[in-house]
């Protein structure tokens, strides 16, 4: 079973697990900051992989990435991806400084993108795995900087993915007038995509 093939019932299905992990990761990045933060009515829809360095201008756009492999009982990817400007403001925030403070990612500061992203995607998971009634969990994560048509070379050769769409959850977080972009990208498998929707009863 392939994403791109799900009826409207089943897409349905998903699109209700997608903005109930977003919301999810919301509340996580709120307890992070210690500061509210609010979270855009997610965008979701289904895409093919190839078109995934476009949404946030095509392959040579510069972009940072945490990848999280899924483990359990489905198997498949979690990508978070979000321009690198929207990045540097976020790490801003954390530091509660002025957006535009911090110019360069250095290790400090992919560190803590990649703490954030791992626990957004984390959240979005342990969503998932609730709604389902699945044992899922998320692999170490893994940071990369570089312009959005190799990351996702890197996420679908080299992790070995065997997805051929994805989920792509659409969202920004906002607090005060500071706004971060930011896309998800839910990767399942096609033997673990059946197995997620018959758990939601829709298979």
């Amino acid at each position: 079973m392939r994403l791109e093939r799900l009826t409207e019932l089943q897409m349905d299905a998903l699109r209700e697990v997608g903005s109930i992990g977003a919301g999810h990761a919301a509340t996580a990045l709120s307890q992070l900051m210690d500061m509210p933060v609010g979270v855009r009515n997610p965008e979701i829809e289904i895409m093919p992989l190839g078109e995934i360095p476009g949404v946030f201008g095509g392959p040579e756009q510069l972009v940072g990435a945490v990848y999280l492999r899924l483990l359990g009982d489905i198997e498949g990817g979690m990508l978070f991806m979000a321009p690198r400007d929207s990045l540097l403001s976020l790490v801003d925030l954390l530091h509660s400084r002025r957006p535009g403070t911090t110019k360069s990612f250095g290790r400090e500061q992919e560190a803590l993108v990649t703490h954030v992203a791992s626990i957004l995607g984390a959240s979005y998971i342990a969503a998932i795995a609730r709604m389902a009634d699945l044992n899922v969990l998320p692999s170490t994560p893994s940071f990369v900087l570089d312009m959005a048509g190799a990351i996702l070379e890197v996420a679908t050769t080299e992790a070995g993915m065997k997805a051929h769409s994805a989920m792509l959850i659409r969202t920004a977080f906002f607090h005060e007038e500071t706004k971060i972009d930011v896309a998800l990208f839910f990767l399942p498998d096609q033997d673990s995509l059946e197995v997620l929707l018959g758990r939601l009863g829709i298979a």
